[in-house]
């Protein structure tokens, strides 16, 4: 195993999984590179790969054997086809703010969650990321599915009250109703975005 091995074995143990697509943005090389890396992995016995959406793209994950060898402290992944769209959402979002415009340093949702314990009633929400620039901590979080309004207000106040910025990634439909509830946030530290974002935008934002 390589330095890179690792290096990017963790991150897919950080993110659940990869798609192929962005595996080859994280190398920076072209998608056959990135498709040929995947089989050396796959040949070691470090992921497993296939589609986890009728047509979507091929995913990446670690297998119980890439877990021990990365030492990734993340459980093994078992595939999930119902996180999958929103697994791969979160990664772009992270391609984008760490990798292309370079805002800050990512916590991953289950970097968080072995910090904060458990999942219990008494534990705040995990946003899906926390992402780190100097001494400010900004909450990532994209919604891609319909929730009750009466969730997203009391998520949208629980994120507001304990990180100075908050940015949401939604799907359009969901675009109205959130930036209403951000524009009533008690520290207006709410920030709404598309998703896929528009990025001259999200650079005037930053």
């Amino acid at each position: 195993m390589s330095e890179r091995d690792a290096r990017l074995l963790l991150l897919i143990g950080e993110q659940y999984a990869v798609t192929v697509d962005q595996l080859a943005r994280l190398i920076g090389r072209t998608y056959r590179t990135a498709r040929w890396l995947r089989d050396r992995w796959q040949h070691a016995g470090w992921v497993e790969s296939r589609q986890l959406i009728a047509g979507g793209p091929s995913y990446v994950w670690l297998t119980r054997e890439g877990t021990r060898v990365a030492q990734s402290p993340h459980r093994t992944w078992e595939p999930n086809p119902g996180m999958a769209a929103h697994i791969e959402a979160v990664t772009e979002i992270r391609l984008l703010l760490e990798q292309q415009l370079g805002l800050g340093d990512w916590q991953s949702e289950r970097t968080l969650a072995k910090t904060y314990g458990p999942r219990s009633e008494l534990r705040l929400h995990l946003p899906d990321a926390v992402l780190v620039r100097g001494q400010e901590r900004v909450a990532i979080e994209v919604e891609l599915t319909l929730k009750s309004r009466a969730r997203l207000d009391e998520l949208v106040r629980d994120l507001g009250e304990h990180y100075q910025q908050v940015w949401y990634f939604a799907a359009a439909r969901l675009v109205p109703t959130l930036t209403e509830i951000a524009s009533l946030a008690r520290w207006q530290n709410v920030q709404v975005h598309h998703h896929p974002p528009l990025l001259h935008e999200l650079r005037l934002a930053a």
